[in-house]
Formats: C-alpha cells, sequence, structure tokens
C-alpha cells in the first residue's frame, strides 16, 4: 500500500512520496536525536567544569539513545512497509 502525500528528501531534488505518518515518525526520529545530543552537550559541559557528578547522565543519555533507536526503527518500518520512499 503506498501513502500519499509529498515531502521532498532532503538529499535530492527529486520529490519522494511520503504520508503523514512518515513526516510524524521523522520528526519524532529528529526530536529523539536532537535530545540525545542535548544530553551529551550537558555531560560534557558538567564535566568540563568539574562537575563530580557529571556521571549522573549516563543513564539519561542510555535512556535517550534508546527512545532515538525506537524511533529509527519505527520510521524504517513503516517506509518499508508501507513504500512511502518511492520516487515518483
Amino acid at each position: 500500500m503506498a501513502c500519499a502525500g509529498y515531502l521532498p528528501k532532503p538529499e535530492t531534488s527529486v520529490p519522494f512520496v511520503y504520508c503523514e505518518e512518515t513526516r510524524h515518525l521523522l520528526d519524532s526520529f529528529g526530536e529523539a536525536a536532537q535530545e540525545l545530543l542535548h544530553l551529551h552537550k550537558e555531560q560534557l559541559l558538567a564535566t568540563i567544569e568539574g562537575d563530580p557528578d557529571s556521571q549522573r547522565f549516563d543513564l539519561l543519555i542510555h535512556i535517550a539513545n534508546e527512545k532515538k533507536q525506537q524511533a529509527k526503527y519505527a520510521y524504517m518500518h513503516h517506509l518499508e512497509t508501507h513504500g512511502c520512499s518511492s520516487p515518483l
């Protein structure tokens, strides 16, 4: 089943067919990746500032990485299942 809607793929000008669910899943993946980057940045800054408890970020980073992986695989599964990445 192909999905309806259009969203240009970033690395090319060739339009690809994407549905609203694909956009939602891609947004979720992007948000999860940004949260992970934010936590890494905060841990780095805490370490540079000599915070003796900078390891407190480790569990948060682990959880954020799991969330990012789940979002990535949900997006990829949707593309494979629904054919949303087919060029026009």
